[in-house]
């Protein structure tokens, strides 16, 4: 069974508990009656915008907000207890005061953890990777809820605030909880990591995102698997793909081999989980897994073989939770991926391939793949936005993309900073542009000619371009035409 978000229940005296370390090492104030300690707060807030009766606030504090300042109008709006990091914003309400309010969420999710693990929690598992990581989580977690009790990061909250968000908003009843972890700099996963505690970690692959403010791929590799730092090595599993270069070789991984455990999607011999007999089409990947002598079919309703290796990612976690591989390959036939990721929507002669949930050089290039299956012999339109956060190494990679798109787009639309490099690698600067209106002034004005005959529009860029505010404009488009 998924499980949906709930509040954590939690009393006054256990919310002291787990911040009293915070309160000794740094100093801190507790102005709550002791008559008071007993009384249960059902959730936790950050936010007083959504914030309901009964909750306890964290006024988090960061460069453009304070949250100090919202502590009385949270009050006002129900809660009922506020950890703040300035004692004057409240006077007659009961309040906890701590040196860093961010510190203190990340210490309440880390208590509410454990109390989940004495309730009956069995596996926590992180997922983290430079691409896919959250298609990874949702495959995974649909695999284990056909057996488990399963919750599982919602949206984005895979940052410092989001993963507290998620423990703090998982049912206390949960068996199985599959965490999302994202990072763009060396130590956040190790944080992230110290507040989950997983007992297994799956990492997807080592690719270039984020390689601006990492420097190399080197980097890359050790800032994931700082994941393994708060693991037990010896009952703890690392769930990898072996055909990634930096996750296939034993020699740089912190685990002892028998506790990693591979799958693979190109015969690689370290392999225990692999597929064979990969057969795409427009609707679905269809493939053969085979398990210690076992062997079961799986028809993937999504396309690319990188959605294979992320099924198999899925499995292999369902398998070591004792599920049997019939049961993880007949999970993943009614897997739908999540909003902006590979979602599809026809229109008249047009399908259009929503990807915009985020972009790097590796999963531009497995989209564009995709792209050229799904279009099954119609026009095939490349729509390219900015990959952020590459650094140094950007007018490389959008020069790379743009050259991909001669092998598998028809006709390609470019926007962003390195529009002009897209354009390099492309051949041509024609539909190239630095701003996003005019890209969508151009595809408007050439989709009557794109869409005569049946034809399929991948857009896709990093999610700071918003490239929603395209497909918004080519869906009313086609409406009207």
């Amino acid at each position: 069974m998924m499980l949906a978000e709930t509040g954590a229940v939690m009393s006054f005296s256990r919310i002291i508990e787990a911040l009293r370390p915070l309160i000794e090492a740094h100093g801190g104030l507790i102005r709550i009656p002791n008559t008071m300690r007993d009384r249960l707060v059902s959730g936790f807030s950050t936010d007083t915008r959504t914030i309901r009766h009964g909750d306890c606030f964290i006024a988090l504090k960061g460069e453009n907000f304070d949250g100090n300042l919202y502590a009385k109008q949270a009050m006002e709006k129900g809660a009922l207890l506020c950890i703040v990091s300035e004692p004057g914003v409240l006077t007659e309400a009961p309040f906890v005061c701590v040196q860093d309010t961010l510190a203190a969420y990340a210490a309440i999710a880390r208590y509410y953890h454990s109390l989940c693990r004495t309730n009956g929690l069995r596996k926590t598992i992180a997922v983290t990777g430079s691409s896919g990581k959250t298609t990874v989580k949702d495959m995974t977690a649909h695999v284990l809820s056909k057996k488990f009790r399963t919750y599982a990061t919602s949206g984005n909250h895979n940052n410092h605030i989001g993963v507290p968000y998620t423990l703090l908003h998982m049912p206390l009843d949960t068996e199985c909880a599959v965490i999302e972890m994202g990072m763009n700099h060396a130590r956040e996963i190790a944080n992230l990591s110290d507040i989950a505690i997983p007992d297994w970690a799956i990492v997807t692959n080592i690719g270039t995102a984020h390689i601006g403010n990492l420097g190399s791929q080197d980097n890359i590799f050790a800032a994931k698997m700082e994941v393994t730092e708060h693991m037990d090595l010896r009952a703890g599993r690392l769930i990898l793909p072996a055909d990634d270069p930096y996750l296939g070789d034993f020699r740089r991984l912190p685990f002892i081999p028998q506790n990693v455990r591979y799958s693979s999607r190109c015969g690689h011999p370290d392999a225990e989980l692999q597929a064979s007999d990969i057969a795409e089409s427009a609707e679905n990947t269809c493939f053969t897994a085979h398990y210690q002598g076992e062997a079961a079919q799986v028809s993937l309703p999504m396309t690319g073989l990188h959605n294979v290796s992320d099924a198999l990612l899925a499995m292999h976690a369902g398998l070591l939770m004792g599920m049997p591989l019939a049961d993880c390959a007949a999970a993943l036939a009614d897997f739908v991926p999540g909003a902006m990721r590979s979602e599809r929507v026809k229109i008249g002669n047009l399908t259009i391939i929503r990807d915009y949930y985020n972009a790097n050089p590796e999963a531009m290039s497995a989209a564009l793949a995709a792209m050229s299956t799904i279009a099954d012999g119609a026009k095939k339109i490349a729509v390219l936005g900015n990959m952020n956060e590459l650094g140094d190494f950007a007018s490389a990679r959008h020069k790379e993309l743009g050259e991909r798109c001669k092998m598998y787009a028809d006709t390609a639309f470019f926007c962003g900073t390195n529009h002009a490099d897209f354009a390099a690698g492309y051949g041509s600067s024609e539909t190239a542009f630095a701003e996003q209106s005019a890209l969508t002034d151009a595809l408007l004005a050439a989709l009557p000619d794109l869409t005569a005959q049946p034809a399929c529009m991948l857009i896709k860029a990093s999610r700071g371009m918003h490239m929603e505010r395209v497909y918004d404009a080519v869906a009313e488009a086609m409406k009207h035409s």
